[in-house]
């Protein structure tokens, strides 16, 4: 019978004695394994005023789905449970996502959500692994940490959201989901070719041509170091040529080292810089090793940030700029709570701007105008010109002044 507002483990107890009463033996021991993980940590408050049956016959639902599925492909269904065609209702409509188990799904999905102003009323999810037999089917489910070689790891969603109206709403979710899902696959499943790649081009830095001294290179490498360090979530590379052509330079990409996210967004044809602002034309063509900067679209992985731009110039032996090699992620949450000191290259701009302050080192003046930088968002201590951030940084420092004279 259908008990609401029970106590927690009477309701679930009552959930897999639904799976007894109703399954083949064989089949009710795995469904219960799975119920038992899949609801073994929901809270109390997801509980409340629901039943047993309707516990029942979502989680059945997805057991099924989860059962059948092709395990290398995503199944993302949207709907709305009907009694009479499911066996279950809800007054929400219903969201299940299975996926290879993967970084950054959970986050993912949560963003999706918030950007489509969805509301998730409920939002439970599972990594399991799995044995599956030649046919496919569930034979085993087994503890995360006793995992063999042939389980495969699959997360599953199960997720109530706003009432959706519509066949069309549902779809149009639906395909945003999976979308989304495949840019995180290309981003995580890249990842360690992407790490390489940056890994290659720090070796090769130092033997490059490079019109820069080597405490730049030096910098610049050191820099590279800190970043494949576990300090930007790479999700995207692809290496680029620069060519001179009628008085302009055209970018050309080179689509087949297409990496991460990066594959999405495959093109031959080349983008010439007299179309670009003159800001990104300079910085394409200066003499300086990186190029920092945003993009101008947010990240659907990971985190609703703008995406961080990390481009790796290359030159000619007359110093010209020949080509690029451009890294997409994002820095770390981490790199907000490190000291600007700690993190390469901005702490050489912080020197080079300290020294152009023309403060006394270890003056008040010296002091405070370094504690004002060391606390600007680290955004800007990456991105922006050293003269703007000496400028800023002098007039906080002014305003504080006139502020304690008040």
């Amino acid at each position: 019978m259908a008990l609401k507002d029970a106590p927690t483990s009477v309701l679930l107890e009552n959930v897999l004695n639904l799976i007894h009463q109703k399954l083949p033996q064989k089949s009710a021991s795995l469904v219960e394994r799975f119920v038992a993980k899949f609801y073994g940590n929901m809270a109390s408050d997801d509980l409340h005023d629901r039943n047993d049956s309707d516990l029942y016959g979502a989680a059945l639902s997805l057991w099924n789905a989860l059962n059948q599925r092709d395990s290398t492909a995503p199944y993302i269904r949207v709907y709305n449970p009907e009694l009479t065609r499911h066996g279950w209702q809800s007054p929400h409509t219903i969201v299940e996502v299975i996926l290879q188990d993967s970084p950054f799904l959970v986050d993912s999905i949560r963003m999706t959500l918030k950007r489509l102003n969805i509301t998730a009323h409920m939002m439970l999810h599972q990594p399991l692994h799995l044995i599956r037999g030649k046919d496919g089917k569930i034979e085993a489910i087994l503890d995360l940490e006793h995992t063999a070689q042939q389980t495969s790891a699959e997360t599953a969603f199960l997720i109530e959201i706003d009432h959706l109206t519509s066949d069309e709403q549902m779809a149009a979710l639906a395909a945003e989901l999976d979308s989304v899902a495949g840019e995180v696959a290309l981003a995580v499943g890249d990842w360690q070719p992407m790490l390489a790649r940056l890994n290659e081009i720090i070796d090769e830095l130092p033997s490059r041509n490079s019109p820069v001294s080597q405490e730049e290179v030096g910098s610049t490498v050191a820099f590279l170091k800190w970043v494949a360090a576990h300090n930007f979530t790479l999700m995207g590379y692809r290496r680029y040529d620069v060519k001179a052509i009628e008085g302009d330079h055209e970018i050309l990409p080179q689509s087949d080292s297409s990496l991460g996210l990066m594959k999405n967004s495959i093109k031959d044809e080349g983008q010439r810089l007299g179309t670009m602002p003159a800001s990104a034309r300079h910085a394409a063509l200066s003499n300086h090793l990186l190029i920092l900067t945003k993009s101008n679209s947010k990240s659907r992985v990971h985190r609703p940030a703008y995406v961080d731009y990390i481009g790796i110039k290359r030159f000619d032996e007359h110093g010209k700029v020949i080509g690029e090699d451009r890294f997409i992620g994002l820095y770390a949450s981490s790199i907000y709570n490190t000291s600007a000191t700690q993190i390469p290259l901005i702490s050489h701009r912080l020197e080079r701007i300290m020294a152009a302050s023309g403060h006394e080192k270890g003056s008040h003046a010296y002091k405070a105008l370094l504690n004002v930088l060391e606390t600007y968002p680290r955004d800007e201590l990456i991105q922006a010109r050293e003269e703007e951030l000496l400028a800023t940084g002098q007039g906080v420092l002014a305003m504080q002044e006139r502020d304690m004279l008040r």
